[in-house]
C-alpha cells in the first residue's frame, strides 16, 4: 500500500524539484503578492482534486496541477521573451511527463495542456504560460496498515451457540507461539 498523500510535502517536493532546473530563478508556490517577480520562475497550484478508483482499498484522488511559467516582458538578459517561454513551455511539457518529483508513492505526471495565460492582472508586466496536469496518489490511510497489537491467537465457534454465553464452547485454531 503506499503512503497517504501529504499536500505539504507534495508542495515542497515539486517546488523544490522545480528549482533545480538550470533555466529557473525562482519557484514556489502561485504568489500572493504584488512585489516584483524575479524571472524567469514557475510557480506551482494544485487547483482540484477528484476521487480516482484504485484495486488497493485504499482512497486515492486524481490531483489537477498548474504550473505557471513567468518571464519579464522588459528582460534584459533575455532577447526575445515571447520565444524564451514558449521554448521554455515545451521544455517543461516534456520534461513534465511521468514525474514523480522524488516521491515514490504518486503515479507519474500526466501532461494535459499548455497555454499562454493573460488570466491574473498582476502578471500584465510578464508573460505567463500556463502548464496543466493530472497526478494519482493515495489520499487516505492503508487498510491493511498494522496498528496496535499483532493478531495473538484465533478462536472459532458455531452458530448459534456464539457470543459471550458460549466463550467456552469455542475451539482455539490459532495461536502465536510465544517468542
Amino acid at each position: 500500500m503506499a503512503d497517504p498523500l501529504s499536500l505539504a510535502v507534495y508542495h515542497h517536493a515539486v517546488i523544490e524539484t522545480l528549482r533545480q532546473l538550470p533555466w529557473v530563478a525562482n519557484a514556489d508556490t502561485y504568489p500572493e503578492n504584488r512585489t516584483q517577480l524575479v524571472t524567469p520562475a514557475i510557480y506551482l497550484s494544485v487547483d482540484s482534486w477528484n476521487p480516482c478508483s484504485n484495486t488497493s482499498g485504499q482512497p486515492s484522488v486524481t490531483l489537477s496541477v498548474s504550473l505557471f511559467i513567468v518571464v519579464d516582458r522588459s528582460s534584459a538578459t533575455i532577447t526575445k521573451p515571447d520565444i524564451y517561454i514558449r521554448s521554455a513551455a515545451a521544455d517543461l511539457t516534456q520534461w513534465l511527463d511521468g514525474q514523480q518529483f522524488g516521491l515514490p508513492y504518486i503515479e507519474g505526471a500526466e501532461f494535459i495542456s499548455a497555454e499562454a495565460d493573460a488570466f491574473d492582472p498582476q502578471f500584465d508586466d510578464y508573460l505567463v504560460w500556463r502548464i496543466s496536469f493530472e497526478q494519482q496518489a493515495a489520499f487516505g490511510a492503508d487498510p491493511f496498515a498494522q496498528s496496535g497489537s499483532l493478531l495473538r491467537g484465533v478462536w472459532l465457534g458455531k452458530a448459534p451457540d456464539i457470543g459471550m454465553g458460549h466463550v467456552m464452547d469455542y475451539r482455539k485454531i490459532y495461536e502465536v507461539a510465544d517468542e
